[in-house]
């Protein structure tokens, strides 16, 4: 069986991650800090219309997510 694998975007940068992972799992691949910090609930993942994502939210192919800070502005990665 093929690992079939697809590419969204965290904060402008591109993540391989396989189909079917989700928010969370996008976040970890890129920077497991991100992902802590939107547990603590100091960063919110937004898609690029600006509308909220849950971390369990699915992604498809070519899917931008952004992390928005507690100061409502959008953020980059920790590293």
């Amino acid at each position: 069986m093929r690992e079939e694998r697809i590419t969204v975007y965290v904060n402008g940068r591109p993540v391989r991650i396989f189909r079917g992972f989700t928010v969370k799992q996008a976040l970890l691949s890129l920077d497991q800090a991100l992902y802590e910090a939107a547990v603590r609930g100091e960063l919110f993942p937004e898609d690029e219309n600006g509308h909220p994502l849950g971390l369990e939210g699915g992604l498809a192919e070519g899917a931008r997510i952004y992390t928005r800070g507690g100061g409502g502005g959008r953020t980059g990665t920790s590293g």
